[in-house]
């Protein structure tokens, strides 16, 4: 069920590719694109001299990210990135070579977490199948999947669906290993509290599953954990049945901000009784139109009479819709608009009005400074305001634990992100905005914790390459990921070879 040990074709596959990469090692490769052309391969390297490289360039969905490295390594199979890491790591063990490595699944990671200018990118965009196995229940999941991709064809072929992302166009491997906020976190927690089995290439190329069977820490490691231990090539997750959503948007003028925050803290604090009702609150501003609110609503049960959004709904709004549809279609609805240069930060608080008022102030401000400085047809920002309701934490220890420390946070909480975006290609007009984002996080975490409504948890898959989310979850967690880190990469490969993500060598730092 849990493929609980190496199976000996795997085993053997492993240690033949170990003998390949040993072999290659007599030659001498100082770029790692000409390592794998060696190899059996080459047909899975994009040059840039490849019709196919640009336009691998352009997928990613923030400008900003789309650098160029030396070559794209796609794989189709998790033998074929086996055989890439054995090889890569035989010629440069110690890292000392100048050049590194980028892993994406999705690239919806901070700009530069995914991709690489000087060295290879490792993209998945050929390993996005998803099955489903009537007889364990489990939906197994390849790390490049997109989540509108994901649950449309396990609808399609099982008429089941997984605790996965809402944003569609959001990559399975970073969502999980980030924890993984979703529609039904409040029934089933933090989506990767509902992995069962991950299938890891380890630093030398070695290839295992880790579950609550076999190397379990490994397995309670990568639940939240980033890639510090290896490169999770298969998710194996609980299914549940396909049952449509009640999905709405309820659009609201900017002048209601008060009442809203209201709103969503009425929300958290009642959040436990309702599970299956999930909410947000966008504050968008863009260039040549008036600011609004958009409070997205769900109940994953399908009930369009829930009575959990009463205190959005009695807010006058300018555009609602409020009906069923698949989770396919709820996550093809909420997909981030991609073309701009994007900076973004989050901080986490208590449910608290005055931080959350506080919040909005300063991003009025901020709005207000970068029309003054950049022009305010140059850019567009939004916050994000989220319940994080205390009984998270407890769900999720009932199953098992995870790295994310979330029961340490002592109340109900709100989880905000801010971010700005750049229209066009202006590094200038970023580099300020970038700065003049960091000095309100800045205030604000001043203030929250001021107020003694600052919760340490950092999500890891909203932060800035500054903040340290790894760190936030406490220092037992942080302790046993290091020992994990140790135990499956003694060298330290992946935290000197893959630069991008959070690595634990940089906690603290």
């Amino acid at each position: 069920m849990f493929h609980t040990s190496l199976s000996l074709s795997t085993s053997i596959a492993a240690i033949l590719s170990l003998h390949v990469a040993q072999a290659q090692n007599s030659t001498i490769f100082s770029n790692p694109c000409d390592a794998l052309l060696s190899t059996n391969l080459s047909n899975r390297i994009l040059l840039p001299s490849s019709p196919l490289y640009e336009p691998q360039v352009q997928s990613y969905w923030a400008t900003n990210a789309r650098l160029h490295p030396w070559c794209f390594f796609l794989p189709q199979t998790t033998q074929e990135l086996a055989t890439a890491i054995a090889t890569l790591s035989s010629i440069n063990s110690n890292g000392t070579e100048d050049w590194h490595i980028a892993v994406r699944s999705g690239g919806h990671s901070y700009p530069g977490s995914n991709n690489i200018i000087k060295g290879l990118t490792i993209d998945f965009n050929y390993m996005n199948a998803s099955s489903y196995n009537a007889s364990t229940k489990l939906a197994s999941i390849q790390p490049g999947g997109r989540w509108k991709n994901v649950y449309t064809d396990l609808l399609h072929t099982a008429n089941v669906t997984v605790t996965g992302g809402r944003d569609g166009d959001v990559g399975v491997a970073g969502f999980l290993l980030g924890g993984g906020n979703s529609y039904y976190s409040g029934k089933n927690g933090f989506a990767c509290d509902t992995v069962v089995n991950y299938e890891v290439v380890l630093a030398n190329g070695t290839v295992v599953q880790a579950n609550a069977y076999e190397n379990g820490d490994l397995y309670r490691a990568l639940k939240g954990g980033g890639m510090n231990f290896g490169i999770v090539t298969r998710f194996d997750v609980l299914a549940m049945p396909a049952v449509d959503l009640a999905y709405g948007q309820h659009v609201m003028v900017a002048d209601y901000s008060n009442d809203v925050i209201d709103a969503v803290i009425d929300f958290t604090e009642h959040a436990e009784s309702t599970p299956m009702d999930h909410l947000f609150a966008l504050y968008m501003h863009s260039p040549g139109s008036s600011d609004v609110i958009v409070a997205v609503r769900v109940n994953t049960e399908g009930n369009l009479n829930t009575k959990s959004f009463e205190g959005i709904t009695s807010i006058p709004a300018v555009k609602e819709s409020w009906e069923t549809m698949s989770l396919a279609d709820a996550a093809n609805a909420s997909q981030i608009a991609s073309g701009t240069m994007n900076t973004g930060f989050t901080l986490t608080f208590l449910d608290d009005a005055s931080v959350m008022r506080k919040a909005k102030l300063l991003m009025d401000g901020l709005i207000t400074t970068l029309s003054a400085r950049i022009g305010p047809d140059a850019f567009m920002t939004q916050i994000v305001y989220q319940p994080l309701p205390e009984y998270y934490g407890v769900l999720d220890q009932t199953k098992g634990g995870n790295m994310l420390g979330f029961d340490r946070n002592g109340g109900n909480a709100i989880l905000w992100v801010a971010g700005v975006g750049i229209l066009g290609d202006n590094t200038t007009a970023f580099a300020i905005a970038e700065a003049e984002l960091m000095a309100v996080v800045a205030e604000l975490k001043e203030f929250t914790e001021k107020e003694s409504k600052l919760v340490e948890f950092v999500y890891l898959n909203y932060a800035d390459k500054s903040q340290d989310p790894l760190g936030s979850y406490g220092p037992e967690n942080l302790a046993f990921m290091r020992e994990v880190a140790a135990r499956y990469d003694p060298k330290g490969w992946w935290q000197r070879m893959v630069p991008g993500g959070f690595k634990l060598a940089r906690v603290g730092m």
